[in-house]
């Protein structure tokens, strides 16, 4: 007959690797319990890994459109909110030159406002966000629009209207002659234009989903802001004070319809990037939808019930216990206490 030799250190060793055992599950189960998720999911859903694989890359996916999506969207909202002040300008400066023209003696004024509109007007086309400027299309490491004050701009602007002769001789006709004619060129004339603008005329466009790529910018070359422009410099770089009664009014009428036509042209473009708004509001809309449905598969295959996690932490830990507790009496046990 022969007998299995047993020790207290054997048993001691024993009881060590089933509480390494059980710390390590603890370990798993209180993860799961946390995340709601299987610690290891390769091995517990096996072959459904590379469903959930696939899952995540096209949440993955959905969420790089919705940051870019962001970026638009912010680019568009402040977009939004220099076109309605421009706008608001455009309307303020109309409203000054009514009363101009009913009191000629009030021309200084409306020089004044324009002068100060022109300066706002330079700053809100050149607004920029980290170093991307709003207006200047795709090139929007660019400032779009130059200080009209020092420019070739100003300079041939002074230089077509001396061709008029003297300032008090100036008919009417005359007047509205140049401001239709050779005046207007250097603001709707694309070549006369670009002594300002260094702005693209193409708008930067985004994939806002898979399938779906829309503007979410507009550009210092757009109609509208050349009228702006050219009503501003009309009445500010002009001696409108120094022209007689006909001229006077031939330049306060056509501003106040320049103005009048930039301000519904803003609008417009306003419509145009509300409608981009729109567009990229409707498809985060959607993809968190679809965000949502990807996400619930996901866990119908990855998950685990957080509270049977919590239990199965719970039964190990009163196990680790009881491990520890016999540990405890098997290092207690001695023959000397049995001699």
């Amino acid at each position: 007959m022969k007998t299995t030799p047993v020790s207290t250190m054997g048993l001691i060793n024993a009881t060590r690797e089933t509480r390494a055992n059980l710390q390590f599950k603890i370990a798993e189960a209180q993860k799961e319990a946390n995340t709601g998720r299987h610690a290891d999911v390769g091995l517990s859903i096996g072959y459904l890994t590379e469903r959930t694989l696939s899952l995540r890359n096209e949440m993955d996916r959905l969420k790089t459109f919705k940051d870019t999506n962001s970026v638009a969207a912010s680019r568009l909202e402040l977009s939004q909110v220099q076109l309605n002040a421009m706008a608001d300008a455009a309307s303020g400066l109309v409203q000054t030159l009514q009363a101009a023209r009913a009191a000629p003696s009030s021309a200084g004024v409306a020089v004044t406002d324009a002068k100060a509109k022109l300066t706002a007007f330079t700053a809100s086309m050149n607004t920029a966000v980290n170093g991307a400027y709003l207006f200047s299309g795709v090139n929007t490491d660019v400032k779009p629009l130059a200080d009209y004050h020092g420019s070739q701009t100003q300079a041939d602007v002074a230089a077509a209207f001396a061709a008029l002769g003297p300032v008090e001789d100036i008919s009417a006709a005359d007047m509205k002659a140049f401001l239709d004619g050779p005046f207007k060129d250097l603001f709707l004339d694309d070549a006369n234009w670009a002594n300002l603008s260094s702005a693209s005329d193409r708008a930067i466009t985004s994939r806002i989903t898979n399938n779906e790529r829309i503007a979410t910018s507009t550009n210092a070359n757009e109609e509208p802001f050349r009228l702006l422009a050219s009503a501003y410099v009309m009445i500010a770089d002009l001696p409108i004070e120094q022209l007689g009664e006909g001229a006077y009014l031939a330049v306060i009428d056509t501003a106040m319809g320049i103005a009048g036509q930039a301000e519904g042209g803003l609008t417009g473009i306003r419509a145009s990037l509300g409608t981009s708004q729109e567009r990229i509001k409707s498809a985060n809309d959607r993809m968190d939808v679809q965000l949502g449905l990807l996400n619930e598969h996901i866990v119908a295959i990855e998950g685990v019930d957080p509270y049977e996690a919590q239990v199965k932490v719970n039964a190990l830990l009163t196990q680790l216990e009881t491990a520890y507790a016999l540990t405890a009496r098997l290092q207690n046990l001695s023959l000397l206490k049995y001699i």
